[in-house]
């Protein structure tokens, strides 16, 4: 794949421990203190250290699920496939871009069909803007959950029935309609039908093209059931 003449946009999620808020309740972290529930980062060996011959050497504690990542099947489904038997084919390659900014805090199926309806094919990624993510670092993390938009039920039928290899969004990927169960969250829901999601994209609003090259390579994990990603897309 030749980059002439291609403009990236990087729609990663920054990870920064001075700035990034853990979305987990207060609770579970107290639970799992000392554990990689979050994401810091630690020095290992300083410069001046005697252990050190010139160089710096840093450490990141983090879970899996921190930061723009690519959840494989066996999150939400046992004996499911994990990252590393997942085709590296399905993170590189056609996305279509859906601009829902506009749409009520509620995503529905005719938002999607307006938005990318005669765009999208099978097998082809899917990518929901809505800019939401953008001012997570000026929120509160309660409210950033709590306002967040959220996909219908029939909205996420809507992508199932699409088959997009991996859907995208830029908002809390916990969010659900009032009253629906888990298996009605946008993760659960959609890799069930077939479907992979890469969660916690940023900057979605500097994407100018509707239809993009995608580019979210998986880190090489074996046993492992998500990944952080370098999520990137290709403008021509």
């Amino acid at each position: 794949m030749s980059l002439s003449g291609k403009r990236i946009v990087d729609i990663s999620f920054p990870l920064d421990p001075r700035t990034y808020k853990n979305n987990l309740p207060d609770a579970l972290l107290r639970n799992f203190a000392g554990k990689a529930i979050g994401f810091e980062i630690e020095p290992l060996i300083e410069r001046d250290s005697p252990f050190s011959v010139g160089q710096v050497a840093r450490g990141v504690k983090m879970r899996l699920h921190s930061g723009s990542h690519i959840d494989a099947p066996e999150h939400w489904i046992e004996g499911g496939k994990q990252i590393h038997e997942l085709p590296l084919g399905l993170f590189i390659g056609a996305a279509v871009i859906a601009d829902c900014s506009h749409a009520d805090k509620a995503i529905t199926e005719d938002d999607l069909e307006a938005a990318v309806g005669p765009d999208l094919r099978p097998g082809e990624r899917l990518i929901i803007r809505t800019g939401w993510n953008d001012g997570f670092f000026a929120m509160d993390v309660e409210a950033w959950k709590h306002d967040s938009p959220y996909m219908t039920s029939a909205a996420l039928d809507w992508c199932i029935a699409r088959q997009p290899a991996i859907v995208g969004i830029d908002f809390y990927h916990g969010s659900k309609a009032p009253g629906a169960g888990h298996d009605e969250m946008f993760e659960a829901k959609l890799v069930r039908g077939g479907v992979l999601t890469l969660t916690n994209l940023f900057n979605l609003g500097a994407v100018k093209a509707k239809r993009v090259t995608l580019l979210a390579l998986p880190l090489a994990l074996h046993g492992a059931e998500a990944s952080p990603v370098r999520a990137v897309v290709l403008e021509d």
